[in-house]
C-alpha cells in the first residue's frame, strides 16, 4: 500500500489554545452519540439527518489508517445511512475490481469474505472491524429490508484490471494478443516505474525566521537518472509556498564520487512551517553525509536532534522512503544515507504509458458497436478497467495524481447507478476538501451533494508499520498539543460527538477559533513521530466526528 505522506504544515507558531467560549460553543453544538459500536439504534443519530441533508455523498474520513473505534463508528454510520437515509452503495479507499469481487458475498454470499477481504490488499481493511461490517452488509441484504454493494475506488494496483480487460477481449483473438502483449510490457515497467527517495524533516521554525540559510552536505551518486539533491521549503499562512531549492538546477546525477554541494536562501520572516532533507526523484543511488546548516553564518546548535551525520541505528527525526543507512559508504563518519529509489528508463515509461492509453481508447472509440452485441454494463466494466489500467501504470512512472484519478472512479460509480447515493471510506487526508485531495475533486463537481467528516481523536493506541521493527504493531497515540483541535474538543468533556463544523462563524468571538489552522492528528499507514500538523478544519471538511479514546484495529486472524 502506498503510505499516505501527510503534506499539511506542521505545527504552528505562536497558536493560542481555545478559549472558554470557544469551548462553550462546542458544547452548545456538539450532537453527542452514545457509543461507536454498530447495531446499537438510530436514536442518537437522527440529528445527523438534517445535518446531511440530501447530499449523494457522504465521505468518512479516519485520523488514522489503523484505529478501532473510528472503524466502528464508520460501521455505525453506513448502518444509518444505509437503513434510515436511502443509501445504497458502499465504497472502499481499495481497488475497484478487487473491491467489487466482494460485493459477490455481500449481495448473494458467493466467495469466502476473509479472502475476498485479504484481496483487496491493503493490512488497513484485513481487520475485525471491516469484516463486521461486511457481514452486516451480507445480513442487511438477505433480510431484504433494504440493499447495499460493496465497491472501491482505488487504482494503485493494475493486475486484475488488466485481467478484467482481457477477460472481456477473449472472444477477439487479435485484439487480446494486441492487449495482452502492451499491458505484459506496461506490468512489467510498473514493478520499477520511478519513485521518489526522500528523507523529510521538520524543521524549528522560531530557530530560523528571519535569518539567512546554509545548507550544505556531502553527496555520491551512482547511475542516477533524475537527479540528487538537499531540499528545504519555507510555507507561510495558508500553507503557501514562500522560499523553496531542491538543488535540481545543480544537476547532479549520473556516477560522482563524494563533492560538498550547498545552497543558500533568505528565511522569510512570515514562515509558519518549515520542511528539510534530501531527495532522489528518479533511479539510480545517491549517498548523503556530513549535512551541515548554517543560520547567519553560525552553525545550528540543535543539529543532534537531526542526526546530520547519519550515525547510530534511527533517523527517528525524519520521515523517509527508499532511504536507509550504509556502512560501506562514508564520508564524515562510519556510515552514510543511502537513498536508492528504483524506476525505469523514461522511454520505457513514455511507451507503457501510450500503450495503456492506446488500449483504452480504442475500446471508448469501438463502445457503440461493441454495446450491439455485448450487454452495455460489461462493455463499460471493460472499459473502467482498461482506465484503472492506464491510471495505475501513470501513477508508478510518476504521471498525474491518484486522488484525481479516486474522484473520477467515485463518480463512474455514480454514473452507473444514476439514482444512488454513496458513503465512501478513506483517511481523512484524502476526503479534505483542499486542492488535490479527492475531496476538492467531488466537491468542485458536486458542491452541495458531497459532505466530508473527518475523525479526531485524543488518546489511546493506533495500528501502523513500526519505523524500528518489523511488521505492524500497536503505538502509542501522542498527547494533543494544548492549541490543537482535539484539545479543545477534549475541553468539551464529552466522550463521543457530532460537530457540524458549517455552522462556524469566523468573525464570532465564540467560533472563531475554530475557523483558524490549528494542529491536528493525521496518521497514514506508517508509524509517525510527528502525529499533528497544522490544518484548518472548517475548510477541509464540512463535520468532525469526535472520539475521546481510541484502540488498535483488531486483524482478522484475530478472531
Amino acid at each position: 500500500m502506498a503510505a499516505l505522506v501527510v503534506t499539511w504544515a506542521s505545527l504552528p507558531v505562536c497558536a493560542q489554545e481555545a478559549s472558554d467560549a470557544t469551548v462553550a460553543w462546542i458544547k452548545e453544538h456538539a450532537v453527542p452519540l452514545k457509543t461507536a459500536q454498530a447495531g446499537a439504534g438510530f436514536e442518537d443519530l437522527q440529528p445527523l439527518k438534517k445535518i446531511i441533508g440530501d447530499a449523494r455523498i457522504v465521505s468518512l474520513g479516519e485520523s488514522t489508517h489503523g484505529s478501532r473505534q473510528i472503524f466502528q463508528m464508520k460501521h455505525r454510520l453506513v448502518e444509518f445511512l444505509a437503513s434510515e437515509m436511502g443509501f445504497t452503495i458502499f465504497s472502499i479507499e481499495a481497488n475497484m475490481p478487487e473491491s467489487y469481487r466482494l460485493n459477490g458475498y455481500v449481495l448473494g454470499g458467493e466467495g469466502d469474505p476473509d479472502k475476498l477481504i485479504a484481496g483487496m490488499y491493503f493490512w488497513t481493511w484485513n481487520t475485525r472491524e471491516v469484516k463486521s461490517m461486511v457481514e452486516w452488509m451480507r445480513a442487511f441484504n438477505a433480510s431484504k429490508k433494504g440493499r447495499i454493494e460493496f465497491t472501491g475506488f482505488d487504482m494503485q494496483f493494475p493486475d486484475v484490471a488488466a485481467e478484467e480487460v482481457l477477460r472481456f477481449l477473449k472472444d477477439d483473438k487479435e485484439k487480446w494478443v494486441e492487449t495482452r502483449r502492451a499491458y505484459q510490457k506496461a506490468l512489467a515497467v510498473s514493478v520499477s516505474g520511478p519513485r521518489t527517495g526522500i528523507a523529510t524533516g521538520t524543521f524549528p521554525v522560531e530557530e530560523a525566521r528571519g535569518k539567512k540559510l546554509l545548507f550544505r552536505g556531502w553527496i555520491k551518486t551512482e547511475d542516477v537518472k533524475g537527479f540528487a539533491g538537499l531540499w528545504w521549503r519555507c510555507d507561510g499562512p495558508n500553507e503557501k509556498v514562500l522560499a523553496f531549492n531542491n538543488m535540481q538546477g545543480q544537476h547532479i546525477a549520473g556516477t560522482t564520487d563524494w563533492k560538498q554541494y550547498s545552497f543558500e536562501m533568505d528565511v522569510p520572516a512570515e514562515t509558519t512551517n518549515i520542511n528539510f532533507g534530501v531527495i532522489v526523484p528518479g533511479s539510480g543511488t545517491a549517498w548523503f553525509d556530513g549535512l551541515e546548516i548554517q543560520l547567519d553564518g553560525k552553525p545550528y546548535a540543535g543539529a543532534d536532534r537531526f542526526n546530520l551525520d547519519f550515525e547510530g541505528s534511527a533517523l527517528e527525526a525524519f520521515f523517509t522512503q527508499y532511504a536507509q543507512f550504509d556502512d560501506e559508504f562514508s564520508r564524515t563518519g562510519k556510515q552514510s544515507l543511502r537513498v536508492r529509489p528504483s524506476g525505469a528508463s523514461p522511454k520505457e515509461a513514455r511507451e507503457a504509458v501510450k500503450a495503456c492509453r492506446e488500449v483504452h481508447q480504442k475500446l471508448v472509440d469501438a463502445r457503440d458497436d461493441l454495446v450491439k452485441t455485448r450487454p452495455a454494463k460489461d462493455v463499460d466494466w471493460a472499459i473502467v478497467n482498461a482506465r484503472l489500467v492506464s491510471s495505475a501504470i501513470r501513477l508508478r512512472v510518476g504521471e498525474g495524481t491518484r486522488d484525481d484519478e479516486m474522484a473520477y472512479n467515485v463518480e463512474w460509480i455514480l454514473q452507473q447507478n444514476p439514482k444512488a447515493k454513496i458513503v465512501l471510506w478513506a483517511h481523512n487526508g484524502h476526503v479534505a476538501k483542499e486542492s488535490m485531495w479527492m475531496g476538492s475533486y467531488l466537491d468542485k463537481k458536486f458542491g452541495k451533494d458531497h459532505v466530508a467528516v473527518a475523525f479526531a481523536t485524543s488518546r489511546g493506541s493506533y495500528r501502523a508499520i513500526a519505523r524500528n521493527k518489523e511488521g505492524l504493531s500497536s503505538l502509542p497515540l501522542q498527547a494533543p498539543p494544548a492549541e490543537s483541535y482535539e484539545a479543545a474538543f477534549q475541553k468539551a468533556g464529552a466522550p463521543l460527538f457530532f460537530l457540524d463544523l458549517r455552522r462556524i462563524d469566523p468573525d464570532a468571538e465564540s467560533s472563531g477559533w475554530l475557523a483558524k489552522p490549528h494542529p491536528f492528528r493525521s496518521i497514514g499507514a506508517l508509524e509517525m513521530t510527528q502525529q499533528f500538523h497544522r490544518q484548518n478544519l472548517a475548510k477541509l471538511y464540512d463535520a468532525v466526528i469526535y472520539i475521546e479514546e481510541t484502540s488498535a484495529a483488531k486483524p482478522i486472524s484475530e478472531y
